[in-house]
């Protein structure tokens, strides 16, 4: 292969991968130290990472990177020494106003992830009641290029790396007569990074939005007495509920969701009645004792009472079969009430 294609190989290689610099891989020494090499706008450097802190992440406020940016062989303590716990503005580099680090474990690895600007994110909790107090919160967001950031205050301006983020979870606890906590989390690989935060401007963003339930049938077996139903808590932001407890001293792991199973089709008959809990990393499996009531053409419904996000949320959701297809003049297929 000639010189030119491997050149426009790489460089196809490096848009597709949105301008980062590779990953690249660090020898421990010792029990507190990393050593390896580190790409800087397509050149690379020895580089050394210090555990000072003895935490064994190397990303805290006491740990400590050097660059042998002038290649002598040698970390200068001045020079070429910078604090990881933060960005980095790289002496003698102004191809990028500042540097993210992020490190990889099992094996360690590294690469520098170029911020051309800053902007600010101030996040909302458009649900909560006006009495709730916030006790914790814990959102974290993940950008294009790789760059993760945890916001732990609402209604505030967080200065943040400019750039294209998406929530990959987040996590509440609060007060509104009762004592919660809630998490959701993000299993939707292709979920769109949609928050764009523009350099020197500040990004309004709701965490959560309304919260919708999904349920579909596991298996075509609902004419054989049981119903093994899978119910999902889905936030407007993409996120899916995996926690939820509640209590009135405070939250309580013993927190449990009434589910009922109704037929539709003219008589709103409750078929059967289970409780879900969060055991299972999201809202467990229903399994619905059915006694061959329910027919492929028959209309039911799945319909939960859940205490969180301030008050008495009514959910209910037409259960989705697969070998049942509604009429194209048919509702939708999500049909919340609240």
């Amino acid at each position: 292969m000639s010189r030119l294609m491997v050149c426009l190989l790489a460089a196809v290689v490096a848009a597709a991968a949105g301008g980062s610099e590779p990953f690249l891989p660090l020898r421990p020494e010792g029990n507190a130290e990393l050593r390896g090499r580190v790409s800087i706008e397509g050149d690379e450097f020895a580089l050394q990472l210090v555990d000072r802190d003895g935490d064994g992440d190397y990303l805290g406020n006491a740990d400590r990177l050097s660059i042998d940016l002038d290649r002598d062989g040698r970390f200068h303590p001045l020079r070429e020494r910078y604090a990881s716990g933060r960005p980095l503005r790289l002496r003698e580099v102004d191809a990028a106003d500042r540097y993210e680090i992020r490190l990889l474990e099992n094996p360690w690895r590294i690469r520098l992830i170029p911020i051309r600007g800053m902007g600010a994110i101030r996040v909302r909790l458009d649900q909560l009641q006006p009495n709730a107090v916030i006790s914790k919160l814990n959102a974290t967001f993940v950008s294009k290029s790789g760059i993760h950031r945890e916001i732990q205050s609402v209604d505030e301006a967080v200065v943040i790396p400019a750039g294209s983020y998406r929530l990959q979870s987040v996590f509440i606890e609060a007060n509104d007569g009762r004592h919660w906590s809630i998490e959701f989390k993000n299993f939707n690989a292709k979920l769109a990074y949609s928050i764009n935060v523009a350099k020197d401007q500040t990004t309004s963003c709701a965490l959560l939005g309304a919260l919708h339930l999904d349920a579909q049938i596991a298996a075509r077996d609902y004419l054989g007495g049981k119903l093994l139903v899978l119910p999902q808590f889905i936030s407007e932001t993409g996120l899916t509920l995996v926690r939820c407890e509640v209590g009135d001293l405070e939250p309580s792991d013993e927190s449990r969701l009434a589910a009922s199973l109704v037929n539709t089709s003219g008589s709103d008959k409750v078929i059967d009645r289970r409780s879900s809990g969060f055991a299972c990393g999201s809202l467990c499996p229903l399994v619905f004792k059915t006694d061959g009531l329910i027919e492929p053409q028959m209309q039911i419904r799945l319909m939960f009472d859940i205490g969180p996000l301030g008050g008495v949320i009514r959910h209910q959701v037409a259960v989705k079969r697969p070998a049942y297809q509604p009429p194209a003049n048919d509702k939708p297929f999500l049909n919340i009430e609240q």
